[in-house]
Parts: structure tokens; C-alpha cells; sequence
């Protein structure tokens, strides 16, 4: 018999609920929520310097834990629907058992139950995303199901403990302990607790969560199988949920979805790399779904509709005509925006509570697929972070979706006023600002504007007019503010199909697991070689295509270093270089006959541009020097020719993978440099390290890994303009005479304020350098 059946005879009672009872159940879901963002953050930084520091490894990870997300949901609902109480809370004891053995287990083989031992790190980072969702399956695999299940289900048990439609409200409690894991993770644990402690105390945690719901589970084993109907029949909504209304409950979060992740891959790798930048995105994307789902009034139609209208123009202005900065400001208000939209719609669609596990179910299926479309799909289909637009357009014409579907929303209670009103402003503001404001008439033909304006003012304003005259109480006539969201959407699109579109001068672009790479003509002078936002490199043409460029040229202090430093030695006649990160491989450009250069690049599309058979940049091909490419992350590359023998003997080693703001924090711990000075030669190796970060001061971290080493460095800052760019180089060297050069004294001495450090593959903390 289903648990939801009920005797003819029964009289409808609702229980009262035990006093505490919400307490206690409210707190095991802050708790699971908590955790549940606890595991991602900690395992995700664990394993990130596995995979080159690359910020597909957060995105990878959120897919996979979407898709977990949806497993425990779908867990839930099953177990709520299928089975008896005594039946469910028997099972899910035996599955909380089982987790927490696990989560043992684990503690005792590795450093923490979530930080893996080394032997888990992967050989080859070529095709990473397959490895990364091994490692998160087997480490955390369990635990976050186990975790992820504990929000509709303890919701459903609630219910049966005499809980009311308000139990919805335990979905905003769920996703603040989200927004709180979040937040402390960077701000709190990150820089005070090492890796493994931070483990060893998720794990102390998740045995409290696991006694919390097991005490759940047993306090309601014994509770009625009539008690949920009983208890929700003063719940039922008279209003029958249809297919379309069910659809909507899937696509609304998978827009949303989407265009968390599709944010987070334009603003951290598009338009600036500030660290932990990536947690606004998400901290907006939680913070919606609290205030949706806490109570009606913050969500607003009148408010956020026309904030996105506006949004999106803010969006075009910003990002396709670079006319309103920054664009840092205009990308998240938006996301927020059209998330508060798409959940607060979500919100106005949830059903009574006993299809609230269907409904949570929906939640995470689209959530899924939003995730699948930006994590898969889009780096497959799109050469540059096409998605975001697409994800936005998508979340406007849902707006319109949910708009029509709604008798009572305020495109059919427009009167003739408002409507005239609203589409006279359209039109006649743009219209005097292309009078009054230089470059604005060119704008708008860029909008294509001025059609639209006819559509509006040759459509909305007689309809307005005829309605008034022949208003027809209770008849389904036509509706003017129909046709004036119909106007204002197709200007969003045609704004955001602008967004969409490849930048002038772009060469070639290009997209994989570590980002989109774009080739720049500049003005038939040479090219330009872009990661997202950060410049890598820079070759004029022919005749000049041999002089070093950048922030490599003859006054920076490897242009220096590479010029001076000592060619010949008794039995070793050629100078040995290795370079950490290629770019356009300019370094090559100082290579004369004899010499020997050996880069480390764990982007094949970069090593396509530079150095494959038809390069786009041809330092390394014009180089007198033999060049070697080696493919992979260069520490783990370096590890294993260290493990095997192979010592390369360099007499400089250079670092090159900080000029942007996305630091590799895994090449600038002690262990890291173990391997370095292995490969640099024990007298007059040097290595160099080019910190030339805007947003991080890498100064104290570089000091204080000298000192553990008694080594000595050198700063040497370059100023220039373009295709020159301002760097800044310290070498560090064992020795103080090969610091003795000319050309790089005086010694300008690090500027920082902030002590020295040392970072540890278990302890890193970027929060406190941040300028």
C-alpha cells in the first residue's frame, strides 16, 4: 500500500509539532548545507595544483557535485514516495552508516577523509576532465550524496511531524548554511587552518551532521504513514500543476544555472583574474535563491524586470562598445538580477507541499543541465564565452514565458497611460540622446534601434488607443503591454546577439579546459596573444619579428639575466634554460647557437600557436637555440624527471605563469622549489620568477621562500610602452656573486609591507596579498 493512503473514515488532524522539533531540524539542514559547500571548496583547492592551477577545475567540480545533487534528490524522492516510514528510516540509517565508515576509513589512509594522498595525483593532464571526476567521485562521492540528500528529505519528515507549507522555508535556511560554507571558506579557514586540518574538522562535522539525522530519521521512523496526508490536506492548493508548470520548474534553475557558471568563466577569465573573485558569482547565485524562497516580497516584478531591461543594455554598452566601466560591477549586478527572476518565478510556481520532493527533484535536474551546457557542451561549440549571452538570452524569453502564463502579471493591467507612456520614452529618449550626445546615433544603429522604435510606435500606441475605445470586461482582447515586453525583448536580444559576437581584429580563437586563448591583429603591425583578459605575449612582423617583446624585452630582468649570464664552462659550452609557461614563446628570441631551451606548457592550444607546424607566433621557430616543448603542468612534468634521473642542469630555470591574477599557487610552495633546485645547477643556477600580478603581492611569499633556502634574490622592475609592458622579475639565486650583474644594479629592494611567508602544498593563503 502506498504510504499515502488514507482510511475513509479518518477524520483530518494535523499534529502539533514537538516543541524544538523545527530546531533541531533546522539545524541538521544548516549543517548538511554547510558541509555540503565545505567538501567542494576544500577538495576543489586540494586537487587544483593537480591540474595546472586551471579555473575549469571549479567549474568541472560544480558539474560533478550538480550532478550528485540531482542523485540525493532523486534518492529522496523515491525513498518519500516508495516506501514506509519505518522502511525509509531503516534505509537511510544503513546509508548514513555506511558514509560515515567511509569518511573513517578515509581519515586513517590519507592526511584528512577529503585530502587524498599523492598517489591519487594523475600522470597525465591532457584530457583532465576525466581524472577530475574520478578523483571527486571516489573521494567525496558518498558523503555529498549522503549530504545532498538531507534537504528534501528531512523536509518530508518534518511534514510528518505535523509541519505546514512553511516547511518551504527550510530551503532558504538550507541555502544560507550554503552561502555561509561559502563565505568562511576564503575568509576564514583558508588563511588560518592548513589543508588537512580543515579535513579533519569537515570530518569531525559531517559524525555530528551524521548523529543529527540519524536522530532525525529515527524520531519519525515510527510516525503514521497517514500522518502526511493528514497533515497536508489543509495545504492543497486549489491550483492543478500542469506540464508546462512542471517544465518551467526544470528550466528556470537550469537558466540560472547556467548563467552562474557561464558568469563565473567571463569574469574570472575574461574580464579580470582577481582571486576568489569566483565566489561573488556564486555567493549572488545563493543569495537569490535565499530571498526567493524565504519570503514573496523580495521578489518584485515591477523592480527586476526593468533592472534587466536595463541590465542587458548595460551589459552591451560595457562589453561590445567598452562605453560604461567596469564591467566588474555591471556582470555580477546582472547575474544577480536574472537569478532573483528566474527563482522568484520558480518560487511563484512550487507546488503544495506533499510534490515537494518532485519539486526539489526538477530543481536539481535543471541545475544539471545548466551545468552539463556550460561545463561540456559550450567549450565544444563555442570559441570564446558565448554561453553567457545565450544563458541571458534564455532567461529573458523564460521572463516573457512565465509572463504570459500569468493572468495577474502586469503586462495584461497595463491601461493606456502607462503603455503610451513607457513607449514614448523608448522612443523618444534615445532619439534626443542621439541628438545631444556625440557617437550615440552610431549606437543605436548598432542596436538597430530605429526599426524597433517603428514596431513600437506603429503597434503599441494604436493598440493602446483601440482598447481604450472598445474595452471589453472578462473578453481575452488584445493586450498592448503584450506587444510592448514583445519590443523590448527583441532589443534585449538584438543587444545581447551584439555581445555574442567575435571582437574586432581577433585572428584566431580558441577554447579548451584551460581557457580561451585570442590572437589579436594590431593594425597590420603584428599580433597580440590574450588569455582572457591577461596579455601573453606580443611579435611584430617581419622584418622585426626576432626582437623580444612584452614583458620579456632587452631592459626586463630576464632580457638582462639571458644577456649576461655566462655561456661557457669547461665541458658544457651552451647556455641551458628552462621556462615554466610559454606564451608566445619569446624567450626563445634570446637563444643563440649552442644554447639549449627547454619550455613547460600545460595548454596544447598554447603550444599550437607558438610552436606547432604552423605557428602563429615564430620566436621558437626562428630561434638559433635548440628548443624542446614539453606538454604538461611544469611542476609535475619537472617531478617526474627528477624521479626518474633525468636532472636538466639549467643554468636558469624561469618561472612565467604569474603575470595574471590567477596565481598557480602549487609553483610557489617549498615543495615546488625541492624540485627546482634539483634541475638548476648547484653553482651559478639562478631561477627567475616573473610576478608581474596587479591584483597579488607574490613579493612576500617569493622573500620568505629565499630565506628558507638562505638563498639571495634580486628585483629588477621594467617600465615600457606598449608592445613593451612594465614587469617585474626577482631572481633568486644560491649564490651572492651570480646576482653581480651590471645592467640589473642598483638593486631596487622588494617593496611589500607585508612580512615574509612560506607557502606548503598544505597551507597557501592569497587572501592576505591582495592589494
Amino acid at each position: 500500500m502506498s504510504s499515502t493512503a488514507v482510511e475513509p473514515n479518518t477524520v483530518a488532524r494535523k499534529p502539533v509539532p514537538a516543541p524544538g522539533l523545527a530546531i533541531v531540524f533546522g539545524s541538521t539542514l544548516f549543517l548538511s548545507a554547510f558541509l555540503l559547500f565545505q567538501v567542494q571548496l576544500i577538495i576543489g583547492k586540494y586537487i587544483l595544483p593537480w591540474f595546472g592551477g586551471s579555473a575549469a577545475v571549479w567549474t568541472t567540480s560544480l558539474l560533478v557535485f550538480q550532478l550528485l545533487l540531482l542523485a540525493g534528490y532523486a534518492y529522496s524522492h523515491l525513498l518519500s514516495e516508495r516506501l514506509s516510514q519505518k522502511t525509509q528510516s531503516n534505509l537511510h540509517l544503513g546509508v548514513l552508516l555506511l558514509a560515515l565508515l567511509l569518511v573513517l576509513t578515509e581519515s586513517l589512509l590519507w592526511p584528512s577523509a577529503i585530502t587524498p594522498s599523492a598517489a591519487w595525483r594523475p600522470l597525465n593532464t591532457v584530457n583532465p576532465i576525466g581524472s577530475v571526476i574520478l578523483i571527486l567521485l571516489t573521494v567525496a562521492g558518498l558523503p555529498f550524496f549522503v549530504l545532498s540528500t538531507t534537504g528534501p528529505l528531512l523536509q518530508r519528515w518534518f511534514i510528518r511531524q505535523g509541519g505546514s507549507s512553511e516547511t518551504y522555508r527550510f530551503y532558504a535556511i538550507s541555502n544560507l548554511g550554503s552561502l555561509l560554507g561559502l563565505l568562511t571558506f576564503p575568509f576564514l579557514l583558508e588563511p588560518t587552518l592548513r589543508m588537512t586540518t580543515q579535513g579533519r574538522g569537515w570530518a569531525f562535522f559531517f559524525a555530528v551532521f551524521v548523529a543529527g539525522c540519524a536522530w532525525c530519521a529515527w524520531r519519525t521512523r515510527n510516525a503514521s504513514d497517514r500522518q502526511p496526508v493528514l497533515s497536508l490536506q489543509s495545504d492543497l492548493s486549489p491550483r492543478k500543476t500542469n506540464t508546462l508548470e512542471r517544465t518551467l520548474w526544470v528550466l528556470l534553475p537550469a537558466c540560472a544555472s547556467a548563467l552562474l557558471l557561464a558568469t563565473t568563466n567571463l569574469l574570472c577569465q575574461d574580464i579580470t583574474s582577481i582571486p576568489l573573485l569566483w565566489a561573488l558569482p556564486l555567493a549572488l547565485y545563493l543569495l537569490s535563491f535565499i530571498l526567493c524562497f524565504d519570503h514573496p516580497r523580495w521578489y518584485r516584478r515591477e523592480i527586476f524586470h526593468p533592472l534587466l531591461f536595463l541590465g542587458v543594455l548595460a551589459l552591451y554598452l560595457t562589453l561590445h562598445l567598452a562605453l560604461i566601466t567596469p564591467d566588474i560591477v555591471i556582470v555580477p549586478a546582472l547575474l544577480f538580477v536574472a537569478c532573483m527572476i528566474c527563482h522568484g518565478e520558480l518560487a511563484k510556481l512550487k507546488p503544495p507541499v506533499q510534490r515537494l520532493t518532485s519539486f526539489y527533484l526538477a530543481i536539481s535536474a535543471g541545475g544539471a543541465l545548466g551545468g552539463i551546457f556550460v561545463a561540456i557542451v559550450a567549450p565544444l561549440i563555442f570559441r570564446s564565452f558565448t554561453e553567457y549571452p545565450v544563458a541571458l538570452a534564455a532567461c529573458l524569453m523564460l521572463l516573457l514565458g512565465c509572463l504570459f502564463l500569468d493572468s495577474n502579471s502586469w503586462i495584461y493591467r497595463m491601461n493606456f497611460g502607462v503603455t503610451v507612456g513607457i513607449a514614448s520614452a523608448i522612443i523618444v529618449l534615445p532619439y534626443l540622446a542621439g541628438k545631444w550626445i556625440p557617437g550615440t546615433p552610431a549606437i543605436l544603429d548598432q542596436l538597430r534601434f530605429y526599426p524597433i522604435a517603428i514596431l513600437i510606435a506603429g503597434l503599441v500606441v494604436p493598440g493602446a488607443f483601440l482598447q481604450k475605445l472598445q474595452p471589453q470586461p472578462g473578453q481575452r482582447a488584445f493586450r498592448p503591454g503584450q506587444v510592448l515586453v514583445l519590443s523590448v525583448a527583441v532589443l534585449s536580444t538584438a543587444a545581447l546577439y551584439a555581445v555574442a559576437q567575435p571582437l574586432p581584429h581577433l585572428l584566431v580563437g580558441m577554447r579548451n579546459f584551460y581557457g580561451a586563448l585570442r590572437v589579436y591583429d594590431l593594425g597590420g603591425s603584428g599580433k597580440l596573444l590574450e588569455h582572457g583578459r591577461t596579455r601573453h605575449g606580443v611579435q611584430l612582423n617581419p622584418p622585426y619579428n626576432r626582437i623580444p617583446l612584452a614583458y620579456y624585452g632587452t631592459n626586463s630582468g630576464i632580457g638582462i639575466l639571458l644577456k649576461n649570464h655566462s655561456r661557457s664552462s669547461l665541458g658544457d659550452p651552451g647556455l641551458r634554460v628552462g621556462v615554466v609557461g610559454m606564451g608566445a614563446g619569446t624567450l626563445a628570441a634570446y637563444g643563440l647557437p649552442g644554447d639549449y631551451f627547454r619550455f613547460y606548457e600545460i595548454d596544447p592550444n598554447v603550444i599550437d600557436l607558438s610552436a606547432g607546424s604552423h605557428p602563429v607566433f615564430t620566436y621558437v621557430q626562428d630561434s638559433q637555440a635548440k628548443v624542446d616543448v614539453e606538454l604538461g603542468d611544469g611542476r609535475l612534468v619537472l617531478e617526474r624527471e627528477a624521479a626518474s634521473g633525468q636532472t636538466q642542469n639549467f643554468d636558469v630555470l624561469v618561472l612565467d605563469a604569474f603575470s595574471g591574477d590567477a596565481i598557480p599557487v602549487h609553483l610557489l610552495t617549498t615543495e615546488a622549489f625541492d624540485t627546482y633546485w634539483k634541475h638548476v645547477k648547484q653553482d651559478h643556477g639562478v631561477i627567475a620568477i616573473h610576478i608581474s600580478s596587479i591584483h597579488v603581492d607574490l613579493m612576500p611569499v617569493i622573500a620568505g621562500t629565499a630565506e628558507h633556502y638562505h638563498a639571495y634574490t634580486l628585483v629588477r622592475f621594467a617600465d615600457g610602452d606598449f608592445p613593451y609592458m612594465p614587469s617585474k622579475w626577482v631572481i633568486v639565486a644560491r649564490h651572492r656573486e651570480d646576482l653581480q650583474i651590471r645592467e640589473l644594479l642598483p638593486t631596487l629592494l622588494p617593496s611589500s609591507k607585508l612580512p615574509p611567508r612560506v607557502w606548503t602544498d598544505d597551507y597557501s593563503d592569497i587572501i592576505r596579498l591582495l592589494r
